[in-house]
């Protein structure tokens, strides 16, 4: 009774949010995006039913969890190269961005977890086993997987006590994830949780991002222009921010006029530009216009924030005043000191880092300039943080080897 009565809401709120998607299409970009890209996929899978080799099915809500997915996708097909590899993501803002990644032979948006998507899905993709990254819970999708006995794993995974499946309601979520081939958490108190709960198919293999940023960080974007225009300059990067950021970025940038200061908003579209600059006294010049006079340059692209990080000193990471930090792993792995907001707490990288004293919260714009200016004075200290940040590097490092050992011994990918 439980089960059908959980699954009966489960596809109730499925079918909600379907109407929500296709009303909120004709007001937003980016549910129009999806809701298109999601009506595309039949015929993009169709198109390639013809694939050969070990089907090898990646799905990653968007571009966060892409990057961790990535360099498992990478290790996979050095490993395999006749793997057909097929990558699906939720959110535009993965999809868009990496449609064309070279890697992957398939690459579309996931539709709806019904049943009858799901049933569809198997039969096109065909695939020999299926990798869920991080938070992705598809329950349809995965009950459908393991009813045909596909290997289904879970990677850089991350669970916590009041997860909403640990509740009595959500009993049959709890018992689809220990029907999982293997889950592979990020820590150990992950490992704990599912410990707790009675699971015996998983274990600590940490994060594969970890791998991906200490990759990217080794072959940085070109960015002579930028590295011209700030040439003998302090630089502060401000990455991912929102307008709830803004009062931090502005009362920063008042207190450092002599610094380079490099703004990259998380929306870029014309409006909000405008607005982020309408907070900012005197106005900053835009990137895309190449003619700044400015100490302050504001970012309107994508794709060139992770290389922006190689030339800060201290970087300020967004989103920690509404929902969540944005990525604090990009700009730690050039071990400069990274500021964000209090809202960190659901991010295990941030919560490490600031437990050893190598990445700084801050609940307003006072204490981040009073730390920046206690760093410009003691050296030794901003130091300290470089070798912190360098030794959790040092001993995450491989994540991407154990995952990768952990699902083939578990199941063969030749």
């Amino acid at each position: 009774m439980v089960k059908t009565l959980t699954f009966w809401v489960y596809s109730l709120l499925i079918y909600l949010g379907n109407g929500y998607i296709a009303f909120g299409s004709l007001f937003s970009k980016k549910l129009k995006q999806l809701n298109s890209g999601r009506a595309s996929t039949w015929q993009i899978l169709t198109s390639r039913s013809h694939a050969t080799g070990k089907r090898i099915w990646m799905h990653c809500a968007s571009l966060g969890e892409f990057e961790q997915g990535r360099p498992l996708i990478e290790k996979i097909i050095e490993e395999h190269p006749d793997s057909t590899v097929f990558l699906s993501f939720f959110s535009p803002s993965g999809y868009e961005i990496q449609k064309n990644y070279d890697q992957a032979d398939v690459i579309f948006y996931l539709p709806s977890d019904t049943n009858a998507n799901a049933e569809k899905l198997l039969q096109l993709i065909l695939p020999d086993m299926v990798i869920f990254v991080k938070y992705e819970f598809w329950w349809n999708l995965t009950r459908c997987l393991i009813k045909y006995e596909i290997p289904v794993f879970l990677i850089s995974s991350v669970f916590r006590p009041k997860d909403y499946f640990w509740h009595p309601f959500a009993k049959p979520f709890k018992q689809i994830l220990k029907k999982y081939t293997h889950i592979c958490t990020q820590d150990e108190l992950s490992a704990q949780v599912l410990s707790t709960q009675g699971f015996d198919n998983y274990c600590i293999a940490g994060d594969t991002r970890i791998d991906r940023v200490i990759q990217r960080s080794k072959f940085p974007v070109n960015l002579d222009t930028i590295k011209d225009y700030i040439e003998g300059k302090t630089v502060i990067v401000y990455g991912s921010v929102w307008m709830s950021d803004m009062h931090v970025v502005s009362a920063t940038v008042s207190a450092f006029p002599d610094y380079a200061h490099i703004i990259a908003p998380h929306d870029i579209s014309e409006k909000n530009v405008y607005l982020i600059r309408s907070q900012l006294h005197p106005s900053p010049d835009v990137y895309s216009t190449k003619d700044w006079k400015s100490n302050v340059i504001l970012i309107d692209n994508i794709g060139m924030l992770a290389g922006l990080y190689a030339f800060a000193k201290f970087v300020y990471i967004g989103g920690g005043f509404q929902k969540g930090i944005h990525n604090i792993l990009e700009p730690a792995v050039y071990k400069i000191p990274v500021f964000f907001g209090p809202n960190h707490q659901k991010f295990n990288e941030a919560v490490i880092l600031n437990t050893l004293d190598a990445a700084i919260p801050v609940d307003g714009y006072d204490k981040m300039i009073e730390k920046i200016k206690w760093l410009d004075l003691h050296p030794v200290e901003y130091q300290g943080i470089a070798d912190r940040l360098d030794q959790y590097f040092n001993k995450n490092k491989g994540a991407t080897e154990k995952t990768y050992n952990i699902i083939s011994s578990l199941h063969s990918i030749q």
